[in-house]
């Protein structure tokens, strides 16, 4: 888990340097979303990626206009600084699970265009997970039942579709993949292709 966490202290910077236009919307709860991400679901996937199962995770962190980050499973979510106008205790759960996955609360919560042009961003490590040869997997909105809601934009410029990046860490030359999502809204999220 040392290697996980000094990984995620060289991932910070390269999210930071990320920009990406989000729709710049009211900090806070919309009680509206769902109903309003209703008409978009498409049916139950099975293009969700297939991973080797980790442990249960859960996460609780206040996080207000500084911005700041956290780790639950093998996720990594970053909100950037100004994208909230007040401290929000976010909770993050990540199941046990053969899919990656993560439901982040209070539903709802939307970001505000923050200090780098990123509400904020997921980073999910894709180690041990079933990769096909030259396609990329993207984090995918989902609902409880994990049917696709929508996919998430790429939070780095000139990248049309999510991007699946190959980091070299110097500690036991772990190698993973990891996909990246900008975040307008917390909801539930998972790998799909």
């Amino acid at each position: 888990m040392t290697s996980n966490r000094s990984f995620v202290r060289r991932l910070i910077p390269l999210v930071l340097l990320a920009s990406a236009c989000s729709d710049p919307s009211p900090v806070g709860v919309d009680p509206g979303t769902s109903g309003l991400l209703a008409g978009k679901v498409k049916p139950p996937s099975t293009n969700l990626v297939a991973c080797s199962r980790l442990p249960y995770d859960s996460v609780s962190r206040v996080i207000g206009p500084a911005g700041g980050w956290f780790i639950v499973g093998a996720n990594v979510v970053w909100v950037d600084s100004l994208a909230l106008s007040a401290p929000v205790t976010i909770t993050a759960v990540a199941p046990s699970d053969t899919v990656r996955r993560v439901r982040l609360r209070p539903d709802g919560l939307v970001f505000g265009t923050g200090t780098h042009g990123v509400g904020a961003v997921i980073a999910t490590s894709l180690d041990n997970c079933k990769l096909r040869h030259n396609q990329l997997p993207r984090i995918a909105n989902v609902t409880d039942a994990l049917s696709v809601v929508e996919y998430l934009e790429s939070p780095l410029p000139a990248v049309d579709s999510l991007v699946v990046m190959r980091f070299r860490v110097d500690s036991g030359g772990w190698t993973p993949y990891w996909a990246f999502g900008a975040l307008r809204h917390f909801s539930n999220y998972a790998v799909a292709w």
